[in-house]
């Protein structure tokens, strides 16, 4: 399936069909490391899930299939009527299918990151994204993130991470944040295992209820401990803690500068947009 690359949102399909090749070898290195037991609930679910993506994919081939045979089959019949609702139901098969084929490749990148390694630069990017996520919920979005701000950022939720992080982490978390606004399907990847589709809605519209944005911070947190080695402290993710984090992360947020795109032009007449993202680069 081609995808228009003319937003951020487009990019995705490009973005998740390009994590397909890093999913395998992720999985099979989550399942062989003991140190990876914090993240293996989050990757059986991930993996539970792509599963039914792959099966809803398959029924939606083989509607296609049958729908061509159909289609075949009204023709020889040389009746236009029969023609035509013979070609309306495969378009309407074909679409099926294009939009399986998109949740079985969002589904298979969700397993790549959700079986990664807990310290890996995948985890540091995506927690970065999962940064720029809190900012959006918490009506900061399109802010720029620079190094001194990270830290303040990361210590005021987990004190003593900054210094923890190596450069490689610190780097990939300040690239996941100024990545740009997350769509949907970003959102699915990295955190399909603890929201619906809805809730991920609300908390990409500005405007979630706050026990999503609670619990988003909660996990927010979990994953900086485990990209760091600080243990949360006791009492930290206790609801009044999380609230009391949340009042200090919006004012840190809130005084941040608001990003802009960057726009570079390609050879010849055309032009494009410069995208990159944590997952696989820039395209």
């Amino acid at each position: 399936m081609q995808f228009r690359k003319r937003t951020l949102s487009a990019v995705v399909a490009a973005v998740v069909s390009a994590s397909l090749a890093a999913g395998p070898a992720l999985m099979e290195s989550a399942s062989a490391a003991s140190a990876r037991a914090a993240v293996t609930d989050e990757c059986a679910n991930a993996q539970a899930a792509h599963a039914v993506a792959v099966s809803t994919k398959a029924s939606a081939h083989r509607a296609v299939v049958k729908a061509r045979k159909a289609l075949r089959k009204a023709k020889h019949t040389h009746r236009a009527a029969k023609i035509r609702k013979a070609k309306r139901h495969l378009k309407q098969a074909r679409a099926r299918y294009a939009a399986r084929s998109h949740d079985e490749q969002v589904q298979a990148a969700r397993v790549g990151y959700a079986c990664s390694a807990p310290t890996s630069s995948s985890r540091a990017a995506g927690t970065g994204m999962k940064l720029d996520i809190l900012a959006i919920a918490t009506g900061a979005g399109s802010k720029v993130l620079d190094g001194a701000g990270l830290a303040a950022l990361l210590d005021d939720l987990l004190p003593g991470s900054s210094t923890a992080l190596d450069a490689g982490q610190l780097s990939a978390l300040l690239s996941g944040f100024n990545t740009g606004t997350p769509s949907l399907d970003d959102a699915t990847v990295l955190l399909g295992s603890v929201f619906t589709p809805d809730q991920l809605t609300a908390l990409l519209g500005g405007s979630p209820d706050p026990t999503l944005v609670l619990t988003l911070l909660q996990n927010i947190i979990e994953q900086l401990s485990g990209l760091s080695g600080v243990p949360v402290p006791a009492g930290a993710l206790d609801t009044s803690a999380l609230q009391g984090v949340v009042t200090t992360v919006t004012t840190l947020l809130g005084g941040l500068v608001t990003t802009t795109t960057t726009t570079t032009t390609t050879g010849g007449s055309g032009g494009g947009t410069l995208i990159c993202l944590p997952l696989v680069g820039c395209i």
